[in-house]
């Protein structure tokens, strides 16, 4: 990774010599400075889950360039994070890295972002490339970018087309830097340790003339798993005020050559001699005022949908199951309620408003299974003297239960899907300065 790193950078910094005096390239460029802290109590409800109490804090300063001479540009971000606080009972820390004990965490230090990019625009359409390390977001995976005090992000390259109503994206990625750790990057690989060479991306969105959006990708781990998606949205306007929106999500993934652990994973995964599971989800939501209500129903087939690209990858699924934790288990049909507000009709517009309960009852090889998560945030964000400021309290309360069958499932999963009990409190403050 260091080869790559020292030529992302000797790049950059030519451009940046060669940048500094030409039109654009500064007076367009965006500069900001972040401050937050988190505060996290958590427990594991009686059942089996984490126990935590950490309060962190951050700092990121970013830099994203104008276009040198239309082409080229560059985007630098750098992350300090480290404990205010970590209580004495607490089993595990997640914003951190665990030292010699939980109650003694490793601080952050390391660039968040580096990257070069580059465009071609002319009439027929726009081509964009790009090298570096950033949080990249596709439907089949995403570097997580706000839920701890730093985000993650992936050393790679991109390729981009966007030509009327239709959109083709490829990303190849080698590297991977952990949301929680310092470090330039980390090679991806198995629970066994093994590296796997890359993942590689491709998506395609597309516009149809009736305004839905299709939006196609498939995404190979090599030698490991590979997995696709198609999804299909599509929004009505009632009346002024008033819309629906609805989309459909079909996914699968399977197993993908000799670096799959097909002798299983102790205490996350069964042994299986082959991987092929596939999800269906469906979405309805209605739009009326400053509100929202909606339904959504996912249900999984073939295995567990639990999967992950690489082992340090915490995660990735495009389906209102992915909640605190997956409603992922094979033959696990889950329904979720949710609604959403702002105050605006109380006169405090900038205060908002989510929540959700979702359940289900079944799923293969447990028996007296049950999954229920109830889920509210609630976030303000001033304006006036103090915009940039913006305070968000999570809410949520977890419960699984069940016990395997003996038959076709031996014990108890702890992966993204697992039986796990969790209820937690989370408070987050962010302050942006725009230079």
């Amino acid at each position: 990774m260091g080869a790559e790193q020292g030529c992302v950078t000797g790049l950059l910094c030519c451009l940046l010599c060669a940048g500094a005096g030409a039109q654009g390239f500064l007076e367009d460029s965006r500069t900001s400075l972040r401050y937050s802290q988190s505060y996290w109590k958590e427990n594991d409800a009686g059942g089996i889950g984490p126990t935590r109490d950490e309060w962190v804090q951050a700092t990121q300063f970013s830099f994203s360039s104008g276009w040198y001479r239309e082409v080229l540009g560059i985007d630098y971000s750098y992350g300090l994070a480290d404990a205010l606080h970590v209580g004495r009972d607490a089993n595990s820390i997640s914003n951190l890295r665990a030292d010699r004990s939980v109650q003694q965490p490793h601080g952050i230090a390391k660039p968040l972002e580096l990257y070069l990019r580059g465009r071609w625009v002319d009439e027929d359409g726009a081509l964009s490339a790009g090298l570096g390390k950033r949080s990249r977001q596709y439907e089949l995976y995403r570097d997580d970018r706000y839920s701890r005090i730093l985000p993650a992000a992936t050393l790679g390259q991109d390729l981009g087309y966007t030509r009327g109503a239709l959109t083709l994206n490829l990303s190849r990625i080698d590297g991977f830097s952990p949301r929680n750790e310092s470090g330039w990057s980390q090679d991806l690989r198995n629970y066994r340790g093994q590296k796997i060479d890359d993942l590689r991306l491709y998506a395609l969105g597309y516009v149809l003339p009736d305004g839905s959006n299709l939006q196609l990708e498939h995404g190979v781990a090599r030698d490991y798993l590979r997995s696709s998606s198609v999804r299909l949205a599509r929004s009505f306007e009632l009346a002024p005020g008033r819309g629906i929106d609805l989309h459909a999500v079909w996914g699968r993934q399977q197993d993908a050559g000799k670096l799959f652990e097909y002798a299983g994973v102790r205490g996350l995964y069964e042994a299986e001699s082959v991987h092929d599971a596939r999800h269906l989800d469906l979405s309805f939501k209605y739009r009326f005022s400053r509100y929202y209500t909606g339904l959504t129903w996912n249900r999984v087939w073939g295995d567990d949908y639990d999967r992950t690209f690489f082992a340090q990858d915490t995660g990735t699924w495009n389906s209102s199951g992915k909640l605190f934790y997956y409603f992922g288990l094979e033959n696990e049909a889950m329904f979720k309620l949710l609604g959403g507000m702002d105050f605006a009709d109380f006169g405090v517009p900038q205060l908002k408003l989510d929540l959700h309960y979702a359940f289900s009852s079944q799923a293969r090889g447990y028996e007296g299974f049950s999954r229920r998560e109830f889920q509210s945030v609630l976030r303000y964000q001033f304006d006036g003297a103090l915009k940039g400021l913006d305070l968000t309290w999570l809410h949520a309360r977890f419960r699984t239960q069940g016990e395997p069958d003996g038959v076709q499932r031996q014990s108890l999963s702890r992966g993204p899907a697992g039986i796990f009990s969790h209820n937690a409190e989370r408070f987050y403050l962010n302050y942006t300065y725009r230079f």
